[in-house]
């Protein structure tokens, strides 16, 4: 079976605003049927990219194509209003002038008015919005009005489907339910889209791939379990997950962390290398009930419904030196945790107290390395 035709194929894009580089060497490609989501954190350049495909940003080198045509390269700038690209935005963007069937029609005139209408009628259909025709945006809930920008998106037909951080707008309890619908209803039509997102955790759920971006570069894309088990970086770890998180040196194909000795085939001795473990993938057990486990000490745990969190103190507030090299604990996210400490996750209620000393364990299979910066 031959492979599908990306849709969207995106080559060297580089797009400065003055002397910063928002989007610097991104090469991507989505297929139909495909949800590629772009995840990031604040000003890594997710959302030029999207601007740049929509035809709102002009292209400043490299090539977007979509089915084959190109629509913007250098010195070449299709509009966006010719572009076969349905966009939704943040805010939805609704005309609060416009009922909810004017606010879908709006852009085709270029089609005949029953036809239009038609369209129209059956995207309100597919949208369960039948009712709420006549409707302005201000009576509808966030939901609702989510459907809405989602159909006037799709009204023309388009062979991409753009959405930037399109569940932001709604509150905590509305997110979750909305946004199980609205991937539904971009399923069911096939088109190939890009969601713009800051959640990882969003990301993961909705996306067939997930591409990581970062000062404006394209960090790692493959599907979320790949990301999770093998990410490229320790920046892209810790991106989908709380890690502990080590410095050590290679010696004699092996490193030693405070957590035990560890393989490390593929260095040279004298690597300095990060060595890291996911918060999830750190075992506890009674003392002495594994040969290869350490000894540590509870300082506080954490019921989180699903799960508990527990604070751990390593041996002696060991950081990490022994015969390996290895020095320094770390941890997720903005702030490391603190030096001589570690963090497990454990699934349901956990019954540990302050002071209790427990054994700790990662299996090897489950231990990162990446080099040291």
């Amino acid at each position: 079976m031959t492979a599908p035709t990306p849709t969207v194929t995106l080559t060297d894009i580089v797009h400065r605003y003055g002397p910063h580089r928002a989007v610097n060497g991104v090469s991507l490609s989505v297929d139909s049927r495909e949800i590629l989501c772009v995840v990031g954190p604040s000003g890594c350049g997710k959302s030029t990219l999207l601007r740049l495909i929509s035809g709102l940003e002009t292209l400043q080198q490299g090539t977007i194509a979509v089915g084959g045509r190109v629509l913007a390269a250098p010195g070449q700038c299709l509009p966006p209003e010719r572009r076969p690209v349905g966009m939704m935005f943040q805010d939805f963007a609704l005309f609060p002038h416009m009922t909810v069937s004017g606010n879908i029609a709006f852009g085709q005139t270029d089609r005949p008015r029953a036809e239009r209408q038609k369209r129209v009628a059956a995207l309100l259909d597919s949208m369960a919005l039948t009712r709420y025709a006549d409707a302005y945006p201000h009576t509808l809930s966030g939901g609702q009005q989510q459907r809405v920008a989602l159909a006037r998106a799709l009204a023309r037909d388009p062979q991409v489907l753009l959405l930037d951080e399109p569940f932001s707008a709604l509150d905590e309890q509305l997110r979750r339910s909305v946004r199980d619908e609205v991937v539904r209803l971009i399923r069911a039509t096939g088109i190939a889209t890009i969601v713009v997102t800051h959640d990882p955790e969003e990301a993961m759920e909705i996306g067939t791939r997930v591409a990581v971006m970062d000062g404006g570069q394209l960090v790692q894309t493959d599907t979320p379990l790949a990301l999770y088990r093998n990410p490229a970086n320790s920046f892209v770890a810790r991106l989908f997950g709380e890690i502990n998180r080590f410095d050590a040196t290679v010696e004699n194909g092996q490193i030693v962390t405070p957590l035990g000795r560890f393989a490390a085939p593929d260095h040279h001795s004298g690597d300095r290398v990060e060595v890291a473990c996911r918060i999830e993938d750190l075992a506890l057990s009674p003392l002495n009930s594994h040969p290869d486990a350490v000894r540590v000490r509870v300082r506080h745990a954490s019921f989180l419904g699903s799960s508990t969190r527990i604070c751990l103190a390593l041996p002696n507030g060991n950081g990490g030196s022994g015969s390996g090299g290895g020095s320094g604990a770390g941890g997720f996210g903005s702030g490391d945790h603190p030096p001589g400490e570690i963090h497990a996750r454990l699934p349901g209620h956990v019954d540990v107290r302050a002071g209790d000393e427990l054994a700790a364990r990662v299996d090897a299979g489950r231990v990162m390395l990446f080099p040291s910066a």
